[in-house]
Parts: C-alpha cells; structure tokens; sequence
C-alpha cells in the first residue's frame, strides 16, 4: 500500500513537472503553449472530495490503532497522576484537620497519626472507587501519607503508621468530624 502510494505520488511529480513551464515547443515564429498548471489545479479540485472520502478512514484506522497502542500506558499515567493528586489533597486535610499540624513542619508522632488517620478517611469517603482501588485501597493511602510527611526522627512505621491503619480500621474518624474539621477549616 504504502509503495503504491508513493509510485503515484513519484509519477503525478514526473507529469507535473513540465506543467509549470509555460511554453512546450514552438512552430514557426509561434509558441505552443499547453496550460498544464491550470489542468492540474482543475483536476486536483476535482479528485478532492474522492480523495479524501477515501483517505480520512484510513488516516482514522492508523491513528485509532496507535491509540490502542498507547491506551494502557495512558491510563496508568492518568490514574498514577490522579492518585498523586488525591494523595496531596488527602495530606493538605489532614494538616489542617489536625491542631498542632502544620505544613512544611517536621511533625511528631502524636500529630501523625492523627493526619494520616483523618486524611486517609476523608479520602475514602470522598475519592471515586477506582482512584482508591488504585491507589491500593485504605492502607495503601496511608502507606503513601506516611512517606509524604515530614516525620521527626522517632517515627516509624511501627509507631505511627500502624497506629494510623489501626484508628482507619476501628472507624474512629467519622463523617461527621470530617464534616465538622471541614467546617472549622473553611473558617
């Protein structure tokens, strides 16, 4: 397909070149002109609706079949970025639902557990399913809370993340606090 099109393409350039000279031969003192140019353009005007009615499916198929080429690495770039994102907003309600948590400040262990508890709960009962599934559901957000805050030197996964899974997991953080850390927030 692809040597065909440029054989055509290597012989229209072969007849189109001689269209743009203006005079072919002469006979006696008068020059034989052949108005090339102005058939190709007539022509080119009228092949235009043919040719594309037959080349635009084709464009189409190439560029569908790349996507399908592409779509699973999309979708992973797509639903990693998405997860970083609500991850950062989980964080940024956790720091401020928490007294005595700010941001940019090395936090200790009594104030992390409470950020990574309130935050991971606000996100699950705020993100889309498929987000948190991605993300490797409620203790998969809590292992990534952990590695994004700034934790003073005596924490550890023993003594604040684990504390954490276990507050997520008894249900201590209700809508309701979130509702309400929520409402104090806005101020």
């Amino acid at each position: 397909m692809t040597r065909m099109l440029l054989l055509a393409a290597l012989a229209l350039a072969c007849v189109a070149s001689p269209a743009f000279s203006a005079e072919v031969a002469t006979v006696g003192d008068k020059a034989v002109i052949l108005p090339w140019g102005d058939w190709l353009v007539a022509l080119a005007v009228s092949l235009r609706e043919p040719i594309l009615t037959i080349l635009i499916p084709i464009i189409a198929g190439y560029v569908i079949q790349a996507i399908r080429k592409v779509y699973p690495w999309a979708t992973l770039f797509l639903s990693q970025r998405r997860v970083e994102m609500m991850l950062e907003a989980g964080v940024g309600y956790g720091l401020n639902a928490v007294q005595g948590a700010t941001k940019g400040k090395t936090l200790s262990v009594n104030v992390a557990v409470p950020v990574i508890a309130k935050g991971t709960q606000y996100l699950v009962d705020t993100a889309p399913p498929a987000v948190i599934k991605a993300a490797g559901g409620p203790d998969g957000i809590a292992a990534r809370m952990f590695r994004k805050l700034d934790l003073d030197d005596h924490a550890s996964e023993q003594n604040v993340l684990i504390p954490a899974q276990v507050q997520i997991g008894a249900g201590t953080v209700t809508a309701d606090e979130l509702r309400d850390a929520d409402w104090m927030s806005r101020g």
